[in-house]
């Protein structure tokens, strides 16, 4: 794992701006307030959490499959069909902010397999 710093740091930076930066700006507003409180209330500090979590479960099933975009897609295809298709058949979330969310959910782990690839290949 070491010797993969640079592809895990890059691939985490990547996910993290993206999907910060969209689901602020872009699914948020379309979604309405919480029900509950967040265990996180800072979004930075939150999304941090999330992605030291993911990049290392991401970088786990790239060791074991060898294919970077594959294992991106369908951690992002999980995401999908576990919250945003599940959640629109049950009446939890509309089908535009659903929409979006697959939207923010494909190009964020595209982004995360490509900068994670071309780092790993550097070192």
């Amino acid at each position: 794992m070491v010797g993969r710093i640079n592809s895990l740091v890059g691939g985490a930076v990547t996910g993290a701006v993206i999907t910060h930066f969209a689901v602020q700006g872009i699914f948020n507003p379309n979604m309405p307030d919480p029900a509950f409180a967040p265990i996180l209330s800072n979004t930075i500090a939150a999304s941090v959490v999330f992605w030291i979590v993911s990049i290392v479960f991401f970088d786990w099933v790239v060791q074991n499959t060898g294919k970077t975009m594959f294992s991106a897609m369908v951690i992002a295809l999980s995401q999908i069909l576990l919250v945003d298709f599940n959640y629109v058949l049950i009446g939890r979330r509309e089908m535009y902010p659903a929409l979006i969310s697959v939207g923010v959910l494909l190009v964020a782990w595209a982004a995360v397999a490509f900068v994670y690839d071309k780092l790993s290949k550097e070192s």
